[in-house]
């Protein structure tokens, strides 16, 4: 008998979320496509478009540097953050397109 519900609480979030886990494995059977699709958006917008644009809120208007060189910096930095995300999101959606029209099972 348990008494204290403390020492189930961490039994009972691991197994619910290893049962949601393999509910969404068994209704995706493409699982691997729509992750690679989650990431290409979320990874590019995490590592690589958000952190210029919060640099630059946070260092506006004054301390950008001389020229304002740190926001032209973070400005090319975005627009190569954009082309990145619009790339692998192509790709992704590209393979997801080819995998529906080919049918099951495509694992590559």
């Amino acid at each position: 008998m348990i008494r204290s519900l403390k020492v189930l609480a961490p039994f009972s979030l691991a197994a619910n979320v290893i049962t949601i886990g393999v509910t969404i494995a068994a209704l995706i059977p493409n699982l691997g496509l729509v992750i690679s699709l989650v990431g290409a958006v979320a990874s590019t917008a995490l590592s690589v478009i958000f952190p210029p644009i919060c640099e630059t809120i946070i260092f506006w208007p004054n301390k950008l540097g001389r020229f304002k060189w740190q926001l032209i910096l973070n400005l090319l930095i975005i627009i190569f953050g954009v082309y990145v995300f619009i790339a692998g999101t192509t790709l992704s959606i590209s393979n997801i397109v080819a995998c529906i029209r080919e049918g099951a099972g495509c694992d590559d």
